[in-house]
């Protein structure tokens, strides 16, 4: 929702380029990916992207001498940068970890790492998001007081969901969500209305509807929804790799 922060996604295996690519559009950023360091460093300076995630080992112009460049160039010298490796050489870590990278992730990428690296990066004016979210495209039931509602959704979290609704509910009011499963059942969570938008002809990207907090939460709850949310973030990207590119849950 609105303008979503660029990442520019720097890896010689096209593999690894296109299903990193794919977790970080879905983490919401807008990806740009390329297959070089020298190239990503020519786009950074046109595009000034939010952050870099790169390769440590590639050829030409590896990952950590473009490290080195970044930081020298006055340009990209703040530019927040995780660094990827297959290698597991200290050494190398330590020196991508003493010019300032965010941090120094393996192959094949943990899902809940590269999460709290991005966060790192400090990318949302309303601060860090502690919980893991995914675009969810779901007819979703809501029920305030005694009314029914049904409405699309756009993004589901661990802890909250953003529902597509004209109809403004109070800041505040509690609602029971019912959300469908991939299995045909639904997970009912209470929650309560954190913020709401409406429909206004300004510029603003922000889709008119409502942000819920899940705040009535049993463990399986809990459970259940940091399935779903992993499930659809990751889940066709580990059936579908051919090398371990994204850890498996």
């Amino acid at each position: 929702m609105g303008e979503r922060p660029i990442a520019i996604v720097v890896d010689d295996s096209k593999p690894f380029l296109m299903y990193l690519s794919i977790l970080l559009n879905r983490m919401n950023l807008e990806v740009l990916p390329v297959n070089n360091a020298a190239e990503a460093l020519e786009i950074a300076r046109v595009t000034h992207p939010h952050l870099i995630t790169m390769d440590m080992i590639m050829p030409d112009l590896d990952g950590l001498e473009a490290l080195r460049m970044i930081r020298a160039d006055k340009e990209l010298a703040d530019l927040p940068v995780i660094m990827i490796s297959s290698y597991q050489d200290k050494n190398r870590q330590w020196e991508a970890l003493s010019l300032g990278c965010i941090d120094v992730l393996d192959k094949p990428v943990d899902l809940r790492r590269l999460h709290k690296a991005v966060q790192r990066c400090d990318l949302y004016s309303g601060g860090r998001r502690r919980y893991l979210r995914t675009p969810y495209e779901e007819l979703v039931g809501l029920q305030h007081k005694d009314k029914l509602y049904e409405a699309p959704s756009i993004t589901l979290s661990e802890r909250g969901i953003f529902l597509r609704m004209r109809e403004q509910l109070p800041k505040g009011a509690h609602v029971d969500v019912d959300l469908p499963l991939p299995s045909g059942e639904v997970l009912q969570v209470g929650g309560s209305v954190i913020y709401g938008k409406a429909e206004n002809g300004g510029g603003s990207g922000v889709p008119p509807g409502i942000a819920i907090k899940f705040d009535r939460l049993t463990l399986k709850d809990i459970e259940v929804l940091t399935a779903l949310v992993e499930e659809l973030l990751i889940g066709d990207i580990v059936a579908e790799q051919s090398e371990p590119i994204i850890k498996p849950n």
